[in-house]
């Protein structure tokens, strides 16, 4: 039997993936680590601890999550390819805060 094969960012600390399942068996998810967010909840009326983190069953072909966790409860979860818009958006964030984005002109559109 060969050995579980771990997604790159999967940390052994939060995966709980057998390395060797029994035949038949699996079960657990594949888990990064936690980032902590600097965010408020104010829908719960107090500031909490807020993780995201990435998360992958171990079934075949299931997809992979961004997870937030708010005071250690799993609040909600996104599809990552529905995530990628946001990642990219993040990314051009940074590079301009960074000083190393150069500036776009973006056309408007008819209506505006």
């Amino acid at each position: 039997m060969s050995p579980t094969l771990h997604p790159a960012w999967c940390d052994p600390e939060y995966c709980d993936i057998p390395d060797l399942p029994p035949l038949g068996s699996r079960g657990g998810a594949h888990r990064s680590k936690l980032i902590p967010l600097n965010l408020e909840t104010e829908a719960r009326g107090q500031a909490g601890q807020v993780y995201a983190g990435l998360s992958q069953s171990a079934r075949p072909q299931a997809g992979v999550f961004l997870k937030w966790i708010i005071d250690g409860e799993p609040v909600g979860h996104l599809p990552i390819a529905d995530a990628e818009p946001l990642a990219w958006l993040i990314a051009d964030a940074l590079a301009n805060q960074r000083g190393d984005d150069q500036p776009v002109e973006h056309a408007k559109a008819p209506d505006q």
